[in-house]
């Protein structure tokens, strides 16, 4: 009985010794763990890490972490904060050897990527647990088994910050679940969605097989701000922004072992895209640009498009004596490789797009391209603004409404036919269509013209490079190109409608060739030139062009045809109806000169005869043009020393005007004068600036105001009565070719019926 009692009272003190150590332990457990780690984090991990608090349930297998803090390598700031940390476990599948995890639990969490070149403020990480030599399975032994049910990251954000280039990128709202992963099941499913903080949102699910290595993501992309990769492209560019929205559904598939053996499909739509240069001002852009991928797969040279189409592209293209606006732009690829923050070394230097360029050499260099096809390539309500500096005069021509469209291309089929349309300088008009071969592309057909081109708007390149500036004509342009074993023939019809050429000009760029007599000649009764030029050659001959071909062709044609008799159009000179259409007046001109007084003369000469008829004039004007003309003669002025009033005398004007606006002392002078460099800007750009915009506007707008008191007091001079005449407010043309000179278009008209017109 003694040794019974003895037992229980050892026993029940055991009992309370156990039941007093796994209290301590549930009590203490939590506090102490959290001690240990912070104390050893640095040994551990190679980090400092602190928590606020750590809870650790032996009863449940629960496991919480608030505010837990983890510092970059110098400790100087977090590289990851998380608010919440929750691990539900089994407890008993960890004593059975199921090792099962119920759920795991992630929220508000911050992490910081931060990369200088080619290293990451997590290289020492990588560097301590990436190459840690590898605990090899026993023989025989059985795999670990482990499996977590769910897995969820609510609410975190990754901040990304480069310093060579300049980026700081935020993924904010970042939210990802994975219902299982299990050592009994290789399928891994993510699903995540995040935002960026300078505009877009992404939604994505990831499945991946680690065994197989085969992979399969859907994304889809909404209204990604492009703004996130200006700074990238600051160093190909000398741009001010890049704007537009990137959205896509794409859906990806391959094997992470072959990274260029992927298949992709979606679509990708950019919408609201522009570059603007370093002045600010737009160089190119587009509207929306829409992709459809039926199925690309560069491993099995596969690449099959729905629709390809793009709405409202716009290019200005600016031509320099240095050369042209983009070349002013690009960045030399050694200066590239030279931008560097710290002097970090060429290699190290990171930049997305030089990325995607290695990515996509390595696609191109590895397949070949041969097997593709789109349903549709479309492009609708393009527009291209072309302006050459190097010229006497500024050229500049726009095309507009610009539409090109081929069907069914298929590199399989036996034609991709292309067809274009487009209005050229808001009067002309282009069409045509081409056919090529494309196996090969050794043959061709094409077919366009080119319709209601007025010769004035080439003034400036036909004073340039023949003296001779057009004052009234309308082209039409007819080609056909046939290509067989590089062999071209082609047919061009040349039409032009009532041509009239001024007189020369005296200059060091052109060619002496007689133009107004060659057009004289070669116009017909009608007053027009009709032409067929057939052209052939050898398209393997590396001298043979085409173009320089025909235009040998009409050179030698206009030669011949001013050698010709003149006895066939003496008739032709003198007064035509074409007088009674327009009267064109000379920039800066405020008085009739003689040429407009006869045409002003015949008009009162109608007047006087047809009571019944009243007479009006339409003024159109170039602003641009005239403005830009009055900032050189101004700067001139002031360059020659002759002031700056109203009153000159016709010496005077005569040293203005014959002073050339090219004169290397005056451009010199007027880069002096505006504080800019003369190779960027022309002498237009560095005159306006001079005068003020302002100030030239109210000159110019008091010059077109005493134009229509002159032509409306010559008539009434003449016994025109002032109810009779009506004088309509300018129209104002958006080019600024100097060629077009101010002009009052005139149409009669009976009460309220026009019964004639010269306006075309």
């Amino acid at each position: 009985m003694i040794r019974m009692k003895r037992f229980i009272r050892y026993s029940v003190l055991l009992l309370a010794i156990i039941g007093g150590i796994m209290l301590t332990l549930l009590i203490f457990i939590s506090p102490v763990t959290e001690y240990i780690i912070e104390k050893n984090s640095r040994e551990w991990t190679g980090r400092k890490i602190e928590m606020d608090r750590l809870g650790i349930n032996l009863l449940n297998g629960k496991v919480g972490i608030k505010q837990l803090k983890f510092y970059e390598a110098d400790d100087q700031g977090l590289f990851v904060t998380v608010g919440n940390i929750r691990i539900n476990t089994d407890l008993l599948s960890f004593i059975t050897g199921r090792n099962i995890i119920e759920d795991v639990l992630i929220e508000n969490a911050v992490i910081q990527v931060l990369q200088n070149g080619e290293s990451f403020n997590f290289d020492d990480l990588l560097l301590r647990f990436g190459t840690s030599d590898t605990v090899e399975q026993p023989a025989g032994g059985t795999p670990v088994a482990f499996e977590v049910r769910s897995i969820e990251i609510r609410n975190n954000t990754l901040i990304y910050k480069g310093v060579s280039p300049l980026v700081n990128i935020s993924v904010e709202h970042l939210n990802a679940t994975c219902p299982v992963i299990s050592s009994a099941n290789p399928q891994i499913s993510i699903s995540a969605t995040c935002a960026f903080n300078q505009g877009g949102d992404l939604t994505a699910d990831f499945l991946f097989n680690q065994v197989t290595s085969l992979y399969n993501l859907k994304a889809g992309i909404t209204d990604f701000n492009l703004t996130h990769l200006y700074p990238y492209l600051q160093d190909y560019l000398l741009v001010k922004s890049l704007e537009g929205f990137v959205s896509a559904d794409l859906r990806l598939g391959g094997n992470a072992g072959y990274p260029a053996d992927i298949a992709v499909s979606g679509d990708f739509i950019l919408r609201d895209f522009s570059v603007a240069d370093t002045s600010g001002e737009v160089i190119a852009s587009v509207g929306s640009l829409h992709i459809n991928a039926d199925s690309i797969n560069p491993a099995g040279n596969v690449y099959h498009f729905g629709a390809l189409s793009i709405d409202r592209p716009y290019v200005k293209f600016a031509v320099y004596d240095d050369g042209i606006n983009f070349d002013r732009m690009l960045i030399a690829t050694e200066e590239v490789d030279s931008v560097n923050a710290g002097g970090v070394p060429v290699e190290d230097y990171a930049n997305l797009f030089r990325m995607i360029a290695d990515y996509v050499h390595l696609l191109t260099s590895q397949y070949k391209v041969s097997n593709y096809k789109a349903d549709k390539v479309l492009i609708t309500n393009g527009r291209v603004v072309y302006t050459d500096y190097t010229l006497e005069d500024k050229f500049q021509y726009e095309l507009d409404s610009l539409s090109i469209l081929s069907e069914n291309l298929n590199s399989s089929g036996e034609r991709i036919n292309v067809v274009m349309r487009s209005k050229l300088n808001r009067t002309g008009s282009f069409s045509g269509s081409l056919s090529i071969n494309p196996d090969g592309y050794s043959e061709m057909e094409m077919n366009y013209s080119i319709k209601g081109i007025r010769l004035s708007d080439i003034n400036p390149y036909s004073v340039y490079y023949v003296a001779t500036p057009f004052i009234d004509g309308d082209l039409t342009f007819e080609n056909e190109i046939n290509i067989r074993d590089h062999k071209l023939k082609s047919e061009n019809r040349l039409f032009i409608e009532k041509v009239v050429a001024g007189k020369k000009i005296q200059n060091n760029t052109a060619i002496n060739i007689p133009v107004r007599l060659a057009i004289s000649v070669l116009k017909d009764l009608e007053g027009n030139i009709r032409l067929s030029v057939p052209v052939e050659g050898d398209l393997d001959d590396p001298d043979y062009r085409w173009g320089k071909a025909l235009l040998r062709v009409l050179k030698n044609l206009a030669i011949k045809a001013a050698v010709a008799p003149y006895r066939l159009v003496a008739d032709l000179f003198g007064g035509s109806e074409d007088d009674y259409r327009e009267m064109r007046m000379g920039l800066l001109q405020r008085q009739p000169d003689r040429n407009n007084l006869v045409t002003l003369g015949r008009i009162a000469e109608v007047m006087a005869n047809k009571p019944e008829l009243s007479v009006y004039f339409t003024g159109s004007n170039s602003r641009e043009a005239e403005t830009e003309f009055l900032a050189i003669y101004l700067a001139k002025q002031k360059f020659l020393g002759l002031g700056l009033n109203d009153s000159l005398s016709p010496e005077d004007d005569l040293q203005i005007r014959q002073l050339a606006n090219r004169d290397s002392l005056f451009t010199a002078w007027l880069g002096s004068q505006t504080g800019v460099g003369v190779a960027l800007f022309s002498v237009q750009e560095m005159s306006v600036q001079l005068s003020g915009r302002a100030y030239l506007g109210s000159k110019i707008s008091a010059i077109e105001e005493e134009r229509a008191r002159a032509v409306k007091s010559y008539l009434i001079s003449k016994g025109v009565s002032s109810d009779r005449i009506k004088m309509a407010h300018s129209t104002t043309a958006n080019t600024g070719n100097i060629s077009q000179t101010p002009s009052f278009a005139i149409s009669f008209a009976v009460s309220d019926e026009a019964i004639e017109t010269a306006v075309r």
